[in-house]
């Protein structure tokens, strides 16, 4: 897999993929998306921050993924990124079946593709501003832009403060992966749809990282 860090292109291979969920440091704001779950029938998590291991396979770049059914959403995730000892940042998007989250929420991310940009930027050039940077998302509904999440990186823990976390449960390891959780969704609903667009955007100094991908869904073979 290739991704652009300051015009460079370059070549990674992550060991493992985590998926890190209810990562707020706003206490409120993580019972928000619990109880957004718990509206479609999803139990609350056995601990916060929970860590989810699942398979650096999912991991893509494509333009589109396919899905099982409509039932299935984006979530605008900040995503960091160890190559060498390295750390980068980049934006990624959780995508989750939300029916099969109602049995297991790691199954649930384990089904579906976990579309992420090309572009990155070194941790180091905006680690001192984390919490300045501005993460927004939208869904695609027939063609119409609707604004899905907003808000900024401060609302969740900072990266050391995750990897922390990461180390004393026993997930860290080389060259991998981290999505480091999401935001609340501006309407407090699900939305489904054709495609789904992030950014990230540092406004210190002008820079964008897009995301943007559609979602096709294949044929129902349970359905005569």
């Amino acid at each position: 897999m290739n991704i652009i860090v300051s015009g460079k292109s370059m070549e990674v291979t992550p060991k493992r993929l985590l998926i890190a969920g209810y990562t707020g440091k706003d206490q409120a704001s993580v019972k928000k998306h619990i109880d957004e779950l718990k509206a479609i029938g999803v139990p609350a998590p056995p601990q916060v921050p929970m860590i989810y291991d699942v398979s650096t396979d999912l991991i893509t770049t494509s333009s589109a993924i396919s899905v099982v059914k409509e039932t299935s959403s984006g979530e605008a995730e900040v995503v960091i990124m160890n190559v060498k000892g390295q750390w980068y940042v980049g934006l990624g998007s959780d995508h989750t079946d939300r029916e099969l989250e109602k049995v297991s929420i790691q199954k649930s991310k384990q089904v579906c593709s976990k579309p992420i940009s090309s572009q990155f930027w070194l941790l180091d050039d905006i680690a001192s501003r984390w919490d300045d940077i501005e993460m927004r998302s939208w869904m695609l509904v027939n063609g119409v832009k609707q604004e899905y999440q907003t808000g900024t990186l401060g609302e969740f823990l900072h990266p050391k403060d995750l990897l922390t976390v990461i180390k004393e449960r026993g997930y860290y390891g080389e060259d991998m992966m981290i999505f480091c959780g999401t935001l609340p969704i501006v309407t407090g609903e699900f939305i489904y749809g054709d495609g789904f667009s992030a950014e990230l955007y540092d406004r210190l100094t002008d820079r964008k990282i897009d995301l943007n991908y559609k979602i096709h869904i294949l044929a129902d073979a349970e359905v005569v």
